[in-house]
């Protein structure tokens, strides 16, 4: 009688989870870059009585982003830059640590080519140039006077296991070892993601979607939390009848 009440709570743990990473989404819907995440339940083990298997839940199994690219929004300001494909820019910080992003919004700072607020991406800007812009295979130029001058070039780098990045705020990640080491791309060679200046990368948040996720998710929790009512009468009813 006792399984009936742990596998309902189970689903109902499982599904306040679900709402609670749904809710998350929602939250980031209009946050530059951000990537949905989506919730994986595993069946708990079954157990045998009698003839019949019978289960004893779920629990909240692996918590994943989609690295789906967002959809594409016009600034028109040539230092705002949105990779289209799969990448991450590589950036460092001012505390010299490496970390990997794909908001693509570029300052020029103390001579430096920069991600606003996050860090450098070891691109040189010279004093007496002006007109910065990035193109899509990632080059960046400017003018000095009526000149085109090459600064660099921005590379993009990818991972084996995306999905095991660390989150380290501000839209970074850190790489980890579960992630695998990050293998450097080149934009727009052999159909490799290209860098469009002038725009940025929304979330890749379905807000829509979202919400009937979420309206689900509580309707299925109304239910195991019925179920669990149920068998409280049951186990009322029986613990009369052994009275008796």
């Amino acid at each position: 009688m006792f399984s009936s009440f742990y596998t309902a709570a189970s689903g109902m743990d499982a599904q306040l989870k679900k709402v609670e990473i749904l809710s998350q989404n929602l939250a980031n819907a209009n946050t530059i870059t951000y990537k949905q995440q989506r919730i994986n339940f595993q069946e708990l083990m079954y157990q045998k009585l009698g003839d019949i298997q019978e289960g004893t839940g779920v629990k909240l199994g692996q918590t994943e982003r989609v690295f789906k690219t967002g959809a594409m929004q016009r600034t028109d300001n040539p230092l705002d830059v949105a990779i289209q494909g799969n990448g991450f820019f590589k950036v460092e910080t001012p505390e010299g640590k490496i970390l990997y992003t794909r908001d693509g919004r570029l300052a020029v700072e103390n001579g430096e080519l920069v991600v606003k607020d996050l860090g450098k991406l070891n691109i040189k800007v010279p004093s007496d140039v002006s007109n910065v812009t990035v193109e899509e295979d990632g080059t960046v130029i400017a003018y000095k006077g009526k000149d085109k001058v090459e600064l660099g070039k921005i590379k993009l780098y990818d991972f084996i296991n995306p999905n095991g990045l660390k989150i380290a705020g501000k839209n970074a990640f850190e790489a980890t070892s579960e992630a695998g080491k990050p293998f450097e791309i080149e934009p727009k060679k052999d159909g490799n993601a290209i860098i469009l200046a002038g725009f940025i990368e929304k979330s890749n948040v379905n807000i829509i979607n979202q919400m009937m996720e979420i309206v689900a998710s509580q309707r299925n929790y109304e239910l195991v939390s019925k179920s669990v009512e149920s068998a409280d009468q049951i186990a009322r009813m029986a613990s009369q009848m052994k009275k008796q």
